[in-house]
């Protein structure tokens, strides 16, 4: 039996990310999660745009899952202003993509989407 190709690249996807995780450092899991969230950002929005309802699906999920992962990763001892800053973001990140849902708004999530990638770059930029 032949296994379909979208489940082998999901397979070999799913084992680069592990390894990706196991090795990386603090800052770079918070990059990996960003990436992560603004994939299934694209994700989500991909589906509503070919008529999928926001609400129930599992990328709505996932990135609610993402944001609430960011969102206790602040360090707050250490992070000052900036750490009440982003907790801000994503306690509005996590409006926003129940908003999208309930009212099934693409273009709400291309919003959170392009807000979300500005502060993935400023995090990346942290790094160099």
């Amino acid at each position: 039996m032949r296994t379909h190709p979208a489940f082998a690249n999901q397979h070999y996807r799913d084992m680069e990310l592990q390894s990706r995780v196991a090795s990386a450092s603090p800052h770079g899991l918070v990059s990996l999660l960003y990436e992560e969230l603004l994939r299934t950002l694209d994700l989500l929005a991909a589906t509503a745009k070919r008529g999928s309802a926001i609400s129930g699906n599992p990328h709505h999920a996932k990135a609610l899952s993402i944001v609430i992962a960011l969102e206790s990763s602040i360090d707050f001892a250490n992070g000052g202003d900036p750490a009440s800053v982003l907790q801000r973001i994503y306690r509005s990140a996590v409006h926003r993509l129940n908003e999208a849902a309930r009212t099934n708004d693409v273009a709400r999530i291309a919003e959170l989407r392009d807000a979300i990638s500005e502060i993935a770059y400023a995090w990346a930029a942290l790094a160099n």
